[in-house]
């Protein structure tokens, strides 16, 4: 069983736990002695933390190296906390072999975390929404993309990013919610000047590329589809595929929607092919900002908070300073 996470290290702590291998840097020569050493992202559901593996012997180095993989779970024994000398952050320091080794036994639950708010209970309100929606093609798109139980099973449980905001199990939809709500609220401005059905379609429709584009093991990661095409012309694709199985399905409608996925990062240099070209396309790429911007400024603050010893201030994110008192 996990006891020790990233979020409770401590200077000078002693760290016999996993971890698993989110990200690895190339090894690197000694520039004073002969072999090598090198470092790589450790995580778990509380965050990540570098690890510095010192290596010895050259050749037991490289294999482990070599052997180490990106998803891959790793137990430590004996290592420590120490400070990095450039950034003072804290990191793990592995003094080589058998300090450390390929886990094999854990629970894949510590190291990706879930949505604090009940999946369940936000599908249900995801549905009721298509229920309320107006437009007979809208809904019955809509339905028929959310009332297949394989999607939606991947939709509740796909992570919104693999780094920044919503980074978890079931953050996709807790997104999407939020975006809902946010898109309410403006819509609730501008009476009959805004059609709220694309509106709300637009939220639930603007992601779901990201139920192709990540994977969740012990860490999240792109698929190789998602690493080649995103998830903006993959969500157009599967949405356009979608609608040609409808019969009768409006050109004109079908072309809006395809809009509002594609235009949703409301730039070219942002990833969308489009710019936003009507006002219900304006709206989606504001809340879908807003919300993704706002919690990831959340979510830093609160890993900072759990983290940091009488620290008022920090870069970060979208934030020159960030201020934490």
């Amino acid at each position: 069983m996990k006891t020790q996470y990233v979020k409770d290290l401590r200077l000078g702590q002693q760290v016999n736990d996993l971890f698993a291998v989110q990200s690895k840097d190339p090894l690197r020569e000694y520039k004073s002695k002969p072999g090598f050493w090198f470092s790589f992202t450790a995580s778990d559901k509380t965050g990540s933390i570098v690890v510095k593996f010192w290596g010895n012997d050259k050749r037991q180095t490289t294999d482990f190296y070599n052997l180490l993989n990106l998803g891959d779970v790793v137990m430590t024994s004996k290592a420590q906390v120490k400070s990095d000398n450039f950034t003072k952050k804290p990191e793990i320091h592995v003094n080589g072999m058998p300090e450390i080794r390929i886990a094999t036994d854990f629970d894949h639950s510590d190291f990706v975390s879930t949505t604090a708010r009940d999946i369940p209970e936000m599908i249900s309100q995801l549905r009721t929404e298509i229920d309320a929606i107006s437009d007979p093609d809208i809904r019955r798109l809509l339905k028929s993309m959310f009332d297949n139980d394989d999607f939606m099973k991947k939709y509740s449980t796909a992570p919104a990013a693999k780094r920044h905001h919503h980074n978890y199990v079931g953050g996709l939809l807790e997104h999407v919610i939020s975006m809902i709500a946010m898109a309410k609220t403006i819509m609730s401005q501008y009476g009959q000047d805004i059609d709220p059905d694309l509106v709300i379609a637009g939220c639930m429709l603007h992601d779901i590329g990201k139920t192709i584009e990540y994977k969740t093991t012990t860490i999240i990661d792109y698929t190789d589809q998602g690493t080649l095409l995103g998830h903006i012309s993959m969500g157009a694709k599967m949405a356009e595929s979608e609608i040609d199985k409808l019969e009768g399905f409006p050109v004109e409608l079908k072309n809006k929607l395809l809009h509002l996925i594609l235009s949703h990062h409301g730039q070219l240099e942002y990833g969308s092919p489009v710019k936003p070209c009507f006002v219900e396309a304006l709206i989606l790429h504001i809340v879908d900002s807003c919300d993704s911007k706002v919690k990831y400024a959340i979510q830093e603050r609160n890993k900072i908070l759990d983290t940091a010893d009488g620290e008022t201030a920090r870069n970060v994110g979208p934030f020159d300073i960030l201020y934490l008192k």
